[in-house]
């Protein structure tokens, strides 16, 4: 079997939920059942630029061959001027307009699809929807594609371009129960091949004496902990406007620590430490030394830290606009979430005073975790999803012999 993957970003320098993930499962299909694997990428790191910072070319990285391009263009700041549009109304914006702004979001880079397109690979994973090279790429390599959409509800899912772009795939690899009906009540697909594959999760390692240093805490500080991008739309403003109001009204409560690539300026005080990037093992020892993680965005289609947070023995506290994190916390008991600035405050005054409540919650989702999300449940439920695509009515033409079996 052989994979292609189309994703706009790729690599150890990446920090991403899917990307991240998704280079895991690479690396593991490599491992567990000897495909082959090529990735189709630009030459970025970042998603707040798409700037070239990689070197273009071909590449080896844990078995996988990597091929990066150069795009004709990254973010351009004038997205920013339709984003009224967009938001206002979605399912009425006209065509022009919407692809106009997925070209201001970039990043535009053709060589990867035409690349991905010649190929002989047998499937194309791609991801996310949400960019350039997926909904570009998704009509043009059609049934070859098993998309991982990491769909979430929000404004450019329901862009009427988009449903080309998920009916032309051969199949979807669902993060979620959540995203998987989400994605089936906004389009016609439930006629596709498709299945709920979830996201690996392994435990890392990390000191919580070292990471307490490195994040500039007391050596016995209590602080509660978020982890993820500093943006607005993952929620770590509005969580930070929140933690600082619970604070006045709470003397004496932990600090919040935000631990994550800041790409919208926050600024930090005495309520709110703004860790920026910190090495894994940092924001492992941070995950066992906190009382509790809060996973504030409204928009993720799995949350790998939720997990994350599971297996370093801590209980989550996530926001109830988000189907997928309180479908993760309702399947396994591990954790509790809020809709308002009041439940916010009582659930967090409950976890703070509870010890047994937050060592249940986390042994709860901690079982969950490593019985749903092992590489080789992971992995076992992809291949049987590629075997259905490439069995199924509208499978994509053959494009080369196989050498090796699913």
């Amino acid at each position: 079997m052989k994979l292609g993957l189309v994703v706009p970003r790729y690599g150890r320098e990446v920090v991403g939920g899917t990307e991240h993930w998704l280079r895991m499962l690479c690396e593991h299909l490599v491992d567990m059942r000897r495909w082959e694997v090529e990735v189709f990428t630009t030459c970025a790191t970042s998603a707040a630029t798409w700037a070239d910072e990689l070197a273009p070319g071909e590449s080896e990285l844990n078995g996988v061959t990597v091929y990066r391009h150069r795009s004709v263009s990254g973010r351009d700041p004038r997205y920013l001027e339709l984003n009224g549009v967009i938001r206002q109304d979605p399912g009425r914006v006209p065509d022009d307009v919407a692809r106009r702004f997925v070209e201001l979001v970039g990043p535009v880079c053709p060589a990867v699809l035409d690349q991905a397109d010649s190929s002989d690979c047998d499937l194309i994973a791609m991801t996310p929807y949400l960019f350039w090279p997926s909904i570009y790429g998704a009509p043009r390599l059609g049934r070859r594609v098993i998309f991982h959409g990491a769909a979430h509800d929000e404004p450019e899912l329901h862009l009427p371009i988009m449903r080309e772009v998920f009916l032309s795939v051969g199949g979807f690899a669902f993060n979620s129960y959540a995203e998987r009906a989400l994605v089936e009540r906004t389009f016609p697909i439930a006629h596709l091949p498709a299945s709920v594959i979830g996201n690996s999760v392994a435990e890392g390692e990390g000191d919580p004496a070292a990471a307490r240093a490195a994040l500039g805490l007391g050596a016995d500080e209590p602080f509660v902990l978020s982890v993820g991008r500093v943006e607005r739309d993952k929620g770590v403003h509005a969580l930070a406007g929140l933690w600082r109001n619970y604070r006045r009204r709470r003397p004496g409560a932990p600090r919040l620590v935000l631990l994550g690539p800041v790409h919208e300026e926050l600024a930090g005080d005495d309520d709110v430490i703004i860790a920026g990037r910190q090495p894994e093992d940092v924001k492992w020892g941070a995950l066992r030394a906190s009382q509790f993680l809060v996973a504030p965005s409204p928009w993720e289609s799995f949350s790998l830290v939720v997990l994350e947070s599971w297996l370093a023995g801590r209980p989550v506290l996530v926001n109830g606009r988000c189907e997928a994190t309180v479908e993760h916390c309702r399947r396994s008991g591990g954790g509790l979430w809020f809709d308002d600035v009041v439940e916010f405050e009582v659930t967090v005054d409950r976890l703070l005073a509870d010890s047994a409540l937050r060592a249940h919650l986390a042994e709860r989702g901690g079982a969950y975790a490593r019985r749903q999300f092992s590489w080789p449940a992971v992995v076992d439920r992809y291949a049987a999803l590629a075997e259905r695509i490439l069995s199924s009515d509208d499978a994509p033409e053959p494009r080369g012999a196989r050498t090796t079996p699913l």
